[in-house]
């Protein structure tokens, strides 16, 4: 029995050895699976810290800025926005208010934890828990801080929560608390494009960070819990909502009496309306971005934030606005769109850009940095040329009398016609620039060569490629009012050619300057023939087809520029201490009817307007031009054959040429009449000078469409000691006429000139531009002459 008993038990105890021994192996398993996980987790662990971010970056962060644009007088016009619009300021210009406010909604055991807030934790985590989804956050605004700085990017995971608190712990340890607020001020999203507690002042209620008061500090705090959604006008109600939340967390917090909340409550939001950054001065701006691009990759431009410094003088820009926009409204019917350019004389400033009338944003097509065809605005170019070589002076006698080219390659006769349809014969070359005459032109364009003209432009200041065609001497090319406005500078700097400076210089967001951008000068004409040329272009704005271009305090000199069917319109003038160029047409290059519809009615005229406005408002000095030397005698003799003188392509004797000179200089009592001549071309001669090239046509004048304001002929005689007789204005040809002159009834223009089919035109090769719409369109010579 007790055998039995003995044998029962040490069964017993090796059951309860085997379950023992199985028990300690789990045991020894589990420990040996314990260190290694222990040991990958350490390593895990060890291997995310060697990857935390230097926080000692901070010191170095340049946060992402926008471009700030400023004026001439440095202050500040706009901000175009980066990939994150902000501006960063120190925490003095940020109101207490706002300071309160944030940490009232984010963290108000700010100035308590080191980084890391255990309670806020467990809390948000109940609170989570109990809602079965997130409703509240447990981080604190230095982990924020950590977040938006070094993790932006990495998700929602629990390492990064390990390592966002690290981090956030060491931002304690290194820097103050207030270090701290004022980074995380300056980082912080709010909405609608706004990054930092500056741009959200701005774009919420258009203040600064330091003028907020309770209510908008309130409103601005809630934003940073949901951005996205409550910074939409969509969702105001629920932000506004939010607003008295935090109003109410100040009072339980102490930051606020309960009549200061009460106060904040009752405060009306006055919100921002809509404002796009390009809203003031649209395309000045637009072309200073335009700029930048050259300078700068894109990425550069959203990320970088820079300080521009531009040259746009506000009162210039906002007058030659306001005058663009009031003329379109009396403008002739057809002509619905303006552009103007003003650049300083002194040191080629671009002071005014004005690309168009209307709605910025319907139609953004910059017209003063796209080229149109410039019409008889391009005629002093070719007498410059003529001054600088000696083969003309002002005085000399050219030719206004039928003429025909003939083209090589079996093309069709080039015969340039005037405006008017009329030829007065010989005439000076003065009075033939100051009337706008185009057949002198052309006759002009042949005795000095079309590539020199093309050079004279070039040294000018004009880099738009210009064809070699005779038309061209009538402005068949297609140049922008930017452009014109720089060229016409040199005239009235004397021959010194200064490029349009529209920046000054650009700054990175550390205030370390870039590039500076100084005027860089350069002479490439004698002073003598740009004063003989300054001269006669007075006599345009004096006498000519530019009066109404005429300012009572000052001397004016300039142009005016008509292209076929008043396509393109234009006034070009200058003082001694401001050039504009003033453009007029419409966007879809149709023919504008009517007989006054030409630079010399319809821009001059604006021309006067803007003028007359800006000096006004800034008083100037008129200033003076500089005179040129009286012509010597020995000077016209010593020219060459022909060289005061093109008619129909013969040459002419010194002594012919110095006796028409005397002639057209004598005393008022000896005359030259002037007599109207057929319109009658001799075949029997050669075409002298330089070919056409195959942008012309028969019986046609490329580029000019102007001269109506030419005098009577046979009745009016040129006096060489006083101005000669006002030319009659085709608006009203009676307002300046002499009480001895008749005048002639106004003829059409157009009335006897040969119209090109649409086949023609399509296969006449010529230049072309895009258009706002971005379809390519010929941009066709013009045909009847101009003014």
């Amino acid at each position: 029995m007790a055998r039995r008993r003995s044998e029962a038990r040490k069964k017993d105890q090796g059951a309860l050895a085997s379950v023992g021994r199985l028990t300690k192996r789990i045991f020894i398993l589990c420990l040996i699976v314990g260190a290694i996980g222990a040991g990958y987790a350490g390593a895990s662990l060890y291997k995310q810290l060697q990857e935390l971010p230097d926080v000692t970056m901070v010191e170095r962060f340049e946060p992402m800025e926008a471009i700030q644009i400023f004026d001439r007088q440095d202050k500040l016009i706009c901000t175009v926005e980066g990939d994150e619009d902000r501006r960063v300021v120190p925490l003095n210009q940020i109101s207490t208010p706002m300071q309160q406010a944030m940490l009232a909604a984010e963290d108000h055991h700010f100035y308590e934890h080191n980084g890391i807030n255990f309670l806020s934790i467990i809390r948000a985590s109940y609170a989570n828990f109990q809602a079965g989804h997130v409703v509240e956050g447990g981080s604190t605004i230095t982990q924020q801080l950590a977040k938006n700085l070094f993790f932006k990017d990495a998700g929602r995971t629990f390492d990064r929560k390990i390592r966002e608190a690290y981090v956030a712990w060491d931002l304690e340890r290194r820097y103050s608390k207030e270090r701290i607020l004022n980074m995380y001020l300056n980082q912080v999203y709010f909405g609608n494009n706004a990054y930092g507690i500056e741009r959200a002042a701005a774009r919420y209620f258009d203040k600064t960070a330091a003028t907020l008061t309770i209510a908008e500090s309130a409103f601005i705090a809630g934003l940073v819990k949901a951005p996205s959604e409550l910074g939409t006008p969509q969702n105001r109600d629920a932000a506004v909502e939010r607003q008295r939340e935090i109003v109410d967390k100040m009072v339980e917090y102490g930051y606020i009496t309960p009549n200061q909340a009460k106060s904040a409550k009752a405060q009306k939001l006055a919100f921002k309306k809509g404002n796009n950054p390009l809203q003031k001065y649209p395309y000045y701006i637009s072309y200073v971005l335009e700029v930048l691009h050259e300078r700068f990759s894109q990425a550069e431009m959203r990320t970088q934030g820079m300080k521009v410094y531009t040259n746009l003088d506000p009162t210039a820009q906002e007058l030659a606005e306001k005058t663009l926009n009031e003329a379109v409204k009396k403008a002739p019917k057809g002509v619905s769109q303006f552009a103007l350019v003003s650049i300083s004389v002194h040191d080629g400033e671009v002071m005014a850009l004005v690309g168009g009338v209307g709605n910025f944003w319907k139609n953004q097509f910059n017209r003063a940095t796209n080229p149109h065809t410039v019409g008889s605005s391009f005629k002093p170019f070719v007498y410059l040329t003529a001054f600088a070589k000696g083969a003309l002076t002002p005085d000399s006698i050219v030719d206004d009398s039928p003429l025909e080219v003939k083209s090589p390659w079996g093309l069709a006769t080039y015969a340039p016609k005037n405006f008017d349809h009329k030829f007065y014969g010989k005439i000076p070359a003065r009075r033939a620039l100051a009337l706008s005459r185009n057949v002198p032109s052309v006759r002009v364009a042949q005795l000095v060569g079309i590539d020199s003209v093309i050079e004279t432009a070039r040294l000018a200041g004009i880099t738009t490629k210009l064809d070699p065609n005779l038309s061209l001497a009538l402005g068949s090319s297609a140049i922008s009012p930017l452009e014109m406005a720089g060229a016409y500078s040199t005239f009235a700097r004397a021959g010194v050619v200064v490029k349009p400076q529209i920046l000054r210089k650009i700054e990175n967001n550390r205030g370390q300057v870039i590039e500076v951008f100084d005027p860089k000068q350069d002479r490439p004409f004698q002073p003598e023939p740009i004063a003989r040329l300054v001269d006669c272009m007075q006599d345009v704005v004096r006498w000519g087809t530019g009066t109404q271009a005429k300012l009572a305090d000052r001397p004016v000199a300039g142009k005016t520029g008509t292209a076929d069917e008043g396509k393109d319109i234009w006034f070009i003038g200058f003082t001694p201490d401001m050039v504009t160029a003033v453009w007029g047409g419409n966007d879809e290059n149709k023919p504008i009817p009517g007989h006054n519809v030409t630079g010399g009615v319809v821009m001059a005229k604006i021309w006067h307007d803007y003028n007359d406005a800006f000096y006004k408002a800034r008083p100037t000095a008129p200033g003076q031009f500089m005179v040129p030397a009286p012509i010597n005698p020995d000077e016209l003799n010593a020219k060459k054959s022909g060289g005061d003188s093109v008619a129909k392509g013969d040459s002419v004797s010194p002594d012919s040429i110095s006796a028409a000179s005397a002639a057209s200089t004598k005393a008022a009592g000896d005359n030259v009449e002037l007599k109207p001549m057929e319109a009658k071309t001799d075949d029997t001669k050669e075409a002298s000078g330089a070919s056409l090239a195959p942008n012309s046509t028969a019986g046609a004048g490329a580029g000019s469409a102007e001269g109506s304001g030419a005098p009577t002929p046979g009745s009016t005689a040129i006096n060489s000691g006083a101005a000669p007789p006002t030319a009659p204005q085709a608006a009203n040809p009676e307002a300046s006429k002499p009480p001895d002159v008749a005048v002639a009834k106004p003829l059409n223009p157009f009335a006897n000139a040969p119209m090109e089919s649409k086949s023609t035109k399509e296969l006449i090769a010529s230049p072309k531009r895009l258009y706002p719409y971005n379809a390519p369109t010929i941009w066709m010579p013009v045909t009847q002459g101009t003014k």
